[in-house]
Formats: structure tokens, C-alpha cells, sequence
């Protein structure tokens, strides 16, 4: 079984709450980390409640997203925040599992990319730029890869400053999943917008949807800005408090659950998690 060690970026569940289905998930590496040409917001019914999951989709079509640290001079605006975590390919069919994508073929295209003497990274960015980075083209050439895609969420590859592409998982949407008779989630909800959570909670006012953006949004304890999703939450004071307050019953634990869901130390996670400049926008008071 391919072994190689594989960057993921996480723009949806980058707290140690959200990760929890997949604790353990050992990482050799952890960091934040900023995308670039994309967008991020509510806009997928998940499979694991009656509540919409937090989706990227490029925002230019044409042109790949780019993946980049984030610094001390990084603007909270312009961009995504976003988690990366350096694991081996088993793992990372752990996570592709969880996101709807078969564990057997991405475990099939690790070994394609092996063969090749490629990283899946790089593999699939081969893929990519061989369709002129357009993504229905794209997922059509990985599609016929693998005989398989997922209406779900398909692996993508991310751009990285001087070193291996990384991987994030993006859900089909009109564009198509790469197969006809797979109709991604999007297209059968009929809902293919981005929503920011004052709009999805409209949408699903349930415990579930409440449940899933607190795990969201405890990605902020990390240093982590999700002001891009909670636009104008703070004008609807009756929704931020019922959000506040779900958040606080997790809030105290939630750096803990974090390096234990990722296994990282308490010396590498300083370092890779620094308290500022705080980016923390809605835990920020």
C-alpha cells in the first residue's frame, strides 16, 4: 500500500471537535495555512445530519486555487483560511472516506500516482493541468482513472508555494461530477448557492445545523478566521448568543481535542498555532 506522506487543506471541520470522527488521525505535520481563488460556505445536505456542510468551489473558473502560510501580515480578507495536515495516503483514505470518496480508490489512485513516481499531489495536478485546469474536465479524466467518482465530495488538487500540490476535497456542483449518472448532492437538493450561516440558518433552524457550525467555527480557538461564513451574524443578536452558547459547551476542551485528535505536541502546536495576531473574529468577542 502506498505510504507516502500527503498534504490535505481543511476549510470546513479545522477544530479538534469537528475532527473527532476521525481522532485518531496522526499527522507528521500541522499548520494554517491561506487559499487563495476560492470560496467558501453552507451549501452541501451532508450525509451525517438534517443540516447543509460547509463546501469550497473555485472562484474563477479556469484557474486552480493556490494554497500559501499564512503570516503575520496575512489579511483576514481575500482569502480562506484553512487547516493542513501532512498524513500517509492511509490516512488520507480515512479522511476521503468521510467525505463521501470510496477509501478503495483513493487508495487506487495513490497507487497510480506511485507507478508514475508521482505523490498523489502531483499526480492529480498532472490530471489537472492536463485539462487546462477546468474542473468538469478535470473530474471527467479522473473519472475515467479510477471508473468511480462521488456525488459527494471528489479530491482536487491545490497549488503550494515551491513544494508538492495538496489536496482538498471539493462537492460537485452544475459543473458535474464527472460522470452523468452521478448527480452530485448539490444538483439534487436543488440548492447549489454559498451560503453564509445567518442565510443556511434560515434554511435548517435544527440542533443539527447548530451542532455542525459550532464545530466550525471552534476552528477560530486555533487562530483560525471563519469571518468569511459568519458575515452579519453579530447583527442577529438572538443567533449569535444561541451560537455563543453552543460553542461555550465545547470551547474549554477544544485545544485539547485537537492536538489529541492530530497527535500533536504541545511545543509543535505552539509553534504552529500562535496566538497572534489573533485572526478569531467571532470568538473574539
Amino acid at each position: 500500500m502506498p505510504d507516502t506522506p500527503t498534504l490535505i487543506a481543511y476549510g470546513s471541520l479545522m477544530s479538534g471537535h469537528g475532527l473527532a470522527s476521525l481522532a485518531p488521525l496522526p499527522a507528521i505535520d500541522a499548520r494554517r495555512v491561506r487559499l487563495v481563488g476560492c470560496r467558501r460556505g453552507f451549501g452541501k445536505l451532508s450525509q451525517y445530519g438534517d443540516r447543509f456542510a460547509m463546501v469550497l468551489e473555485p472562484a474563477v473558473a479556469g484557474e486552480p486555487i493556490f494554497c500559501e502560510p499564512i503570516g503575520d501580515a496575512t489579511p483576514i480578507a481575500g482569502g480562506v483560511d484553512a487547516l493542513a495536515v501532512t498524513v500517509r495516503v492511509p490516512e488520507l483514505a480515512r479522511v476521503a472516506a468521510r467525505e463521501g470518496y470510496r477509501a478503495d480508490t483513493l487508495l487506487a489512485l495513490a497507487r497510480q500516482a506511485e507507478a508514475a513516481g508521482e505523490t498523489l499531489g502531483a499526480h492529480l495536478w498532472r490530471l489537472f493541468a492536463a485539462a487546462d485546469f477546468d474542473v468538469a474536465s478535470y473530474r471527467r479524466a479522473l473519472a475515467d482513472a479510477v471508473d468511480y467518482t462521488s456525488p459527494h465530495y471528489i479530491p482536487h488538487p491545490v497549488a503550494t508555494e515551491g513544494g508538492e500540490p495538496a489536496i482538498v476535497f471539493l462537492p460537485p456542483g452544475d459543473e458535474g461530477s464527472g460522470r452523468a449518472d452521478v448527480v452530485p448532492v448539490r444538483v439534487q437538493s436543488a440548492e447549489t448557492r454559498l451560503l453564509m450561516f445567518r442565510d443556511v440558518w434560515r434554511l435548517k433552524p435544527n440542533p443539527s445545523q447548530l451542532d455542525y457550525a459550532a464545530m466550525c467555527i471552534l476552528g477560530e480557538a486555533h487562530n483560525l478566521s471563519l469571518a468569511d461564513v459568519l458575515d452579519g451574524v453579530k447583527e442577529y443578536p438572538p443567533l449569535a448568543r444561541r451560537l455563543a452558547a453552543r460553542i461555550a459547551v465545547d470551547l474549554a476542551s477544544e485545544r485539547a481535542s485537537f492536538r489529541a485528535a492530530l497527535g500533536l505536541g504541545a511545543d509543535l502546536y505552539a509553534a504552529r498555532f500562535p496566538a497572534s495576531p489573533r485572526r478569531a473574529t467571532f470568538l473574539a468577542g
